[in-house]
């Protein structure tokens, strides 16, 4: 699989968040996420773009 490409525990633990805020954040569309299938992946790149143009304080 792309490295590029984290599930939500991968994701939680590289921005220091709850795998649950995670799926706030997603639910509540405020984190870009790729849906494959039944699965939800989040690609790095986009998420750091996220969080630069929006600031890591809107995701907590």
């Amino acid at each position: 699989m792309n490295e590029n490409l984290l599930t939500k525990e991968e994701l939680a633990v590289r921005l220091n968040l709850s795998v649950h805020r995670i799926d706030k954040l997603r639910k509540n569309d405020k984190l870009p996420y790729i849906k494959m299938g039944r699965n939800v992946r989040f690609n790095l790149e986009e998420v750091n773009q996220f969080l630069k143009k929006y600031g890591k304080e809107n995701a907590k």
